[in-house]
């Protein structure tokens, strides 16, 4: 549901459950006059404002690469929207000018996903020209913000999503309870840092710092691209403030009304699938490491074994060997593809999952098999605080957690709850805050047409979900892909292609479909 997936330094995944680009720098000179618009926007009634931002001072981002033109500011914003006399927090954003500044439409405003995806510190490293391409590029100052609590954003730091080694597949009532602790052990470490900033990470205050930045940068309407978790943001935005849209793309949808069992269960069947194809693909292709083989088989009994005795994995932080719950955890991290990153990184998700699993199987060594995932302690604090604010899992008891989890080995016999649905309700399954904005339909009325795109195979933000976004958000439209991997720009030209024009023009695309690669 979240764009989760590389990571550079600190910076979030790169998109996905926080963006699956995280992997992801410039002139030494100072900030770029901002230019005029190609036309003005017609005006729009103004709502009103909750308390202004202060204006950002842009310099040369310090982590930019040689020359490259990207710059970075902080803005200071509320702590709490309610009370916009009261305390301030820091908020880092960052833009990269247009290329073609004659024929410049505006700003486009991005979110990678998370939540906590740092866009502005993706920016600041220099990822624009990975992201985006040809017209977007040449046409959009791209600009984005690490959102409160993240990156340049005055970050929490208060330990990982999941400790190392925690239950998160509790088996018990015992084990359910210490899962229980552990939540909210990590939840009174973060208050006791951090303070009313914890309380104040949700998604709605997130979507009022970015119209202050919008304002800052003079632009009158948003034009807007958020994959995964900013297809939440991007539609919270719609609803405060549906006449301050330009155009709006949510890619890699998530519907706010599933509830944390709908979510895990759809996520859960998808998952399984990927895995299915994951396998045929092997049995097809010789670049596949276990190709001969039944994949599947060999994942089972990599997942057994280390399930009777743990396997070594030196590369797991805290934790010299690995069971199979470890191995579990980590397979979305492993399995989803986001093929424009693959391509610009160099590598191959289901190649290199192959050739884990067989190092796994054949060498007794799980150390790849568990990077990046949930539970090797390298999700940032904000993935959770802002989870728990708007994801709970709001459990009943262990009855409740222990159905859940049946329910989910039913759905997906092999890969079971080992999706982002259940690694949200595990770390929040005792959080010390309350909710801001539990579960509930995201709708919106009176914004211009918004295009939703889905993919058909998306493990993480499942399609089905698109489709109940889409009837809550009046007039929009739903762009279905049929590929694998999680967002629909990220693993198809076609979709890339027509999400551009929609946002170049604000026209919706004359079909609504893109067939597989």
């Amino acid at each position: 549901m979240f764009m989760n997936k590389t990571r550079h330094r600190r910076i979030p995944r790169p998109v996905r459950h926080r963006v699956a680009l995280s992997a992801l720098t410039l002139l030494a000179a100072t900030a770029i006059a901002p230019a005029a618009h190609a036309a003005p926007a017609p005006s729009v009634a103004p709502a009103p404002s909750a308390a202004p931002a202060s204006p950002v001072t842009w310099q040369p981002c310090a982590e930019a690469p040689d020359g490259y033109p990207v710059q970075c500011g902080t803005m200071r914003v509320p702590l709490d929207w309610k009370k916009p006399a009261g305390e301030r927090t820091d908020v880092k954003v960052a833009r990269v000018p247009a290329r073609d500044q004659a024929h410049r439409i505006g700003a486009l405003f991005f979110n990678p996903g998370g939540p906590g995806g740092q866009g502005a510190s993706m920016l600041a490293y220099g990822y624009a020209d990975t992201l985006f391409k040809g017209p977007l590029r040449d046409r959009f100052d791209i600009v984005s913000l690490d959102p409160r609590g993240t990156g340049g954003s005055r970050a929490l730091d208060c330990g990982p999503v999941l400790d190392p080694g925690q239950v998160v597949l509790p088996k018990n009532p015992g084990e359910y309870e210490e899962m229980k602790r552990n939540s909210r052990s990590r939840g009174e470490r973060c208050l006791a840092r951090h303070g009313d900033l914890v309380r104040h990470v949700d998604t709605a205050s997130v979507a009022r710092d970015m119209d202050a930045f919008r304002a800052a940068l003079g632009e009158q309407r948003l034009t807007y691209l958020g994959v995964s978790y900013g297809t939440y943001l991007g539609a919270t935005y719609a609803q405060l403030f549906p006449h301050r849209i330009r155009a709006m793309v949510l890619d890699g949808p998530l519907d706010h009304a599933s509830g944390a069992t709908r979510l895990m269960l759809e996520e859960a069947s998808v998952m399984e699938g990927e895995f299915d194809r994951f396998a045929v693909w092997c049995a097809r292709d010789t670049a596949c490491a276990l190709h001969g083989e039944d994949a599947g088989k060999v994942y089972d009994r990599v997942v057994a074994r280390a399930d009777r005795t743990p396997i070594p994995a030196s590369g797991a932080k805290g934790k010299p060997a690995v069971n199979g719950d470890w191995i579990r955890m980590a397979l979305p991290n492993q399995l989803v593809r986001i093929r424009l990153l693959e391509e610009a990184m160099g590598f191959d998700a289901w190649a290199k999952l192959a050739e884990r699993l067989a190092a796994a199987d054949r060498r007794n060594d799980a150390t790849g098999l568990v990077e990046g995932g949930s539970y090797v302690g390298d999700q940032e604090s904000a993935y959770t605080a802002v989870s728990c604010l708007d994801f709970p899992p709001q459990f009943t008891g262990y009855a409740d957690a222990a159905a859940r989890l049946a329910q989910a080995r039913k759905t997906a016999p092999r890969t079971g709850a080992a999706v982002e649905g259940w690694v949200i309700s595990a770390s929040c399954a005792d959080w010390p805050v309350e909710p801001t904005s539990p579960w509930q339909p995201t709708t919106v009325r009176g914004a211009p047409p918004i295009l939703i795109a889905a993919n058909t195979h998306d493990p993480s933000t499942p399609l089905a979900g698109g489709r109940r976004l889409q009837q809550q958000i009046a007039g929009s439209r739903l762009l279905v892909t049929d590929v694998n991997g999680h967002v629909s720009y990220f693993n198809s030209a076609c979709a890339r292609e027509r999400e551009t024009a929609y946002l170049i023009s604000t026209e919706m695309p004359a079909r609504l479909t893109c067939p597989a690669p």
